[in-house]
This record gives C-alpha cells, sequence and structure tokens, in this order.
C-alpha cells in the first residue's frame, strides 16, 4: 500500500443545518423536564478546519525508480497551495426529550471534491528523496457521518444541568487522488488517480448539559463530549463549547466544535479531523 499524507484546511463555509442535539439547554419560557414531550430543531453556521491522513492503493507502474535508487512504495502530501472545494454540505439534527430522558440524532454530509496540495518528496528505507518539481494534487473527500443516542439527566439545579449519554456513531468516508505533474520526474509517473472508502461503526458514550452565567439563566455556557471505538481498530471523539443565550423561541449560541477520527495505519483514512466555531439557532417547542 501506498500513502498519501495531507493536511489540507478548508475555507469557511457557512453550512444551512438543525443541530439541536448539542444544545441541551432550554427555551426561557419551557420547562423540558416538566414530564411532556419536547422537540429542539435549529440553523447554524460551522467554520471547520479539516486535516487527515489518508491511505491509497496505487496501481502499478505509479512509481517508477530511477536505476540504483531503492524506493519504498510510499509518498509524502503535505498542503502549499492548498484551497478546498466545498460542493455540497448537509447537517440534519433533532432532539426529543421528556422529563430526564431524550433521544437524539446528528446527520453529517460534506462533499469536498479538491483539497489541492503539493507532493513533496518520497519516502524510502534510506530516508526523504525530494521530488525535483511540483506537482498538483488534488485530494477529495466525501463524507456522512450519523450519529444516534439517548442521555438522561442526573443533577439538574437553577445553576444548570449535567446529562450522561450513550450512543453509535456511523461513518461512510470516500476519498479521492488526482495527480498531474508539471514534467517527467523519474521517480512517479506524470498523471493518474484512485479512490478508496472506509465504512467506521463506533459505540459512544459521554456527556453533555449547561452552566448558567446569569442569575436569571438567559446566559449560558454549552458543553458536550464524547468518545467511542468500534471496527478497524478506530475510536473516535467529538467535544465542543461555547455560550449561548435564551429567547422566548429558543437559544442563540456560539461555539467552538471538533469531530475526530483515528484508525489502523492500513486503513484509507487513518485520521480525520474537522474543527472549526459555530453559530446556532436553537429552535424549540
Amino acid at each position: 500500500m501506498t500513502s498519501r499524507t495531507f493536511r489540507a484546511a478548508l475555507l469557511p463555509a457557512l453550512a444551512a443545518a438543525t443541530f439541536g442535539a448539542s444544545i441541551p439547554a432550554a427555551a426561557a419560557e419551557t420547562n423540558p423536564w416538566d414530564g411532556n414531550w419536547h422537540y429542539s430543531a435549529a440553523i447554524y453556521g460551522w467554520f471547520p478546519g479539516v486535516k487527515g491522513t489518508f491511505n491509497f492503493d496505487l496501481p502499478a507502474g505509479v512509481i517508477i525508480p530511477p536505476p540504483g535508487l531503492d524506493i519504498s512504495h510510499s509518498a509524502s502530501v503535505t498542503p502549499n497551495d492548498y484551497l478546498s472545494s466545498l460542493q455540497f454540505v448537509a447537517m440534519v439534527a433533532g432532539e426529543a426529550r421528556k422529563g430526564n430522558a431524550a433521544i437524539f440524532g446528528d446527520l453529517i454530509y460534506l462533499d469536498m471534491s479538491s483539497l489541492t496540495s503539493k507532493v513533496k518528496h518520497v519516502t524510502g528505507p534510506g530516508g526523504d528523496v525530494t521530488l525535483p518539481i511540483d506537482a498538483d494534487v488534488n485530494v477529495g473527500l466525501r463524507s456522512t457521518i450519523f450519529t444516534l443516542g439517548g442521555s438522561y439527566t442526573i443533577d439538574r439545579t437553577r445553576l444548570g444541568n449535567f446529562d450522561l449519554l450513550g450512543g453509535f456513531r456511523y461513518a461512510d468516508l470516500k476519498t479521492s487522488l488526482d495527480w498531474n505533474f508539471a514534467g517527467p520526474n523519474g521517480v512517479l509517473a506524470a498523471s493518474g488517480g484512485v479512490s478508496d472508502k472506509i465504512n467506521l461503526y463506533d459505540g459512544i458514550v459521554g456527556f453533555r448539559g449547561a452552566v448558567a452565567l446569569s442569575p436569571d439563566g438567559k446566559w449560558y455556557l454549552p458543553y458536550y463530549g464524547d468518545i467511542g471505538a468500534g471496527n478497524n481498530s478506530n475510536w473516535t471523539w467529538q467535544a465542543y463549547a461555547g455560550v449561548g443565550y435564551k429567547f422566548d423561541w429558543g437559544n442563540v449560541l456560539v461555539a467552538f466544535r471538533n469531530l475526530s477520527y483515528n484508525s489502523s495505519k492500513s486503513r484509507s483514512v487513518e485520521s480525520l479531523d474537522l474543527t472549526g466555531p459555530l453559530i446556532a439557532f436553537d429552535f424549540r417547542w
């Protein structure tokens, strides 16, 4: 297996979404713990950065070492002049609560067609071999990530609430790699392309809640964290924290969110991190 390792950043992208699963605080005029059913949905903008390590099986003939040069079938790709191309994004989430118990779900779909990077060197047994030219490399990523879980409030006062949660997360990650050299280099073929995919299943456990920041409870600090493990020797974690304000119709919050995956080095997606700030408008009824 050859590996292309890249760290690429997304340009800020404003996404329409529902994000109720990660916003446990209540609207100003309702009590979600009154024993009746309560629901939430939201729209938000997330400005994430993306970095990761992807591995690809390359076809025969892609690596062409010059005579006398012992090079393993491994190549490293690092960002230089990069530009993310966000083709489509859809994020849907929601929550239903009755008393201390709640059910939540979160669906994320991202289509990034072209993360442009530069091939810098090929790694061999004797060390790194620097390529004599720059090679444009486009890395594509399509990801569908679904989280479903339940939570239970174990502590609640006028100062806030604390919930324990459990559930599962599913990820369908599809990667592609296309390259086109500016000229012959005697090490790699001039152009080519390859794609791969991986499905990850993880059980998760975690917590979420809110802490009041003002006497009337309208200003509050929401927080969330989970961690899990599953197939392909992978593990995942997600966390966010921020500040919110309650209105009659719901809440507005600003937070910083991270969603990460790490799996076996033999898999097509070795690591993936989505990290950045968000602003959410949470509607509750």
